[in-house]
């Protein structure tokens, strides 16, 4: 059994597999944004070092108890996921620097078996490639490596922080019922 991951522990930015990890470039609104979506292993990602550092800055910016508890992914959860292969990671690259990713497990609907799901547990893009289409590329060609995996219904969740449910609106989603959190 391998040992559990610890990602969230602070890292150099120079990896024990490469050269330091590629900077992500700050943009004016009028530049172009050229980015390379794909589909990507979770075990690599997390290797490289390249996720983690954009892992931090997703909770930072919307996680609503980051004044409460520290951030503790189950990345053993993760990892099985991936290893089996029910774990779709879509990514976003601005050359070589990670700017974005869409978690995303794949499975039957927990309350309608018959029918191949898709639940999007994390979304992310990097502040500085949130320009023109990238946010609505990102989720659109997730979309779309989910629908030739065979998913017919993708879930999604947001933080109330976030503001993507105008993207999800115009990509066709609909509000179907709303998470609560208590702590106790």
């Amino acid at each position: 059994m391998q040992a559990p991951v610890r990602p969230l522990q602070p890292q150099s930015s120079k990896t024990q597999h490469g050269p330091a990890l590629s900077p992500i470039k700050e943009r004016s609104d009028r530049e172009t944004l050229e980015l390379t979506y794909q589909r990507e292993r979770l075990e690599k990602l997390l290797r490289d070092g390249e996720l983690l550092p954009l892992l931090r800055q997703h909770f930072k910016e919307t996680d609503p108890d980051a004044k409460r508890t520290n951030v503790d992914v189950n990345w053993d959860y993760y990892l099985g996921a991936d290893r089996s292969g029910s774990l779709v990671v879509y990514t976003a690259r601005d050359g070589a620097a990670l700017v974005g990713y869409v978690f995303t497990i794949i499975g039957p609907h927990h309350h309608k078996q018959s029918v191949p799901a898709g639940s999007i547990t994390m979304y992310w893009l990097h502040p500085a490639s949130r320009l023109g289409l990238a946010g609505y590329k990102l989720l659109r060609g997730n979309e779309a490596l989910l629908k030739e995996l065979g998913v017919q219904k993708i879930l999604a969740s947001r933080m109330l922080s976030q503001r993507t449910y105008i993207l999800f609106d115009r990509m066709g989603y609909c509000p179907e019922e709303v998470l609560y959190g208590k702590w106790l």
